[in-house]
C-alpha cells in the first residue's frame, strides 16, 4: 500500500546515502515489510547525519502518520534536526 511512496523517497537519497544500505532497506517493501524498509531507511538517514530538504521532512512525515507511526519514536523523532 505504502511500498511505491517509500521507494520513491528512497530513491531522493542516491547519491547521499551509500547505495547498499539504501538498497538493503528497500529491499524489505518486496517482501511486504514496508513499516520496517522505512524505518530502516529513516535510522540510516539519521545514522549517518544525511541532510535532508523541507520537502523531503513533510514528505517523511506524512508516510509516518500515514502508515501509522509514531513521530516521536525511533528514527523519526531525529529527521527534524536533519533538515537543512
Amino acid at each position: 500500500m505504502f511500498a511505491d511512496r517509500i521507494i520513491r523517497f528512497g530513491k531522493k537519497f542516491e547519491g547521499r546515502l551509500n547505495s547498499d544500505l539504501l538498497q538493503g532497506a528497500l529491499d524489505y517493501v518486496a517482501y511486504s515489510e514496508e513499516s520496517l524498509a522505512f524505518e530502516i531507511l529513516c535510522d540510516h538517514i539519521c545514522e549517518y547525519d544525511i541532510s535532508i530538504t523541507d520537502d523531503e521532512y513533510r514528505e517523511a512525515v506524512l508516510l509516518i502518520l500515514d502508515m501509522g507511526l509514531d513521530l516521536d519514536e525511533g528514527p523519526f523523532k531525529h529527521l527534524l534536526g536533519l533538515k537543512q
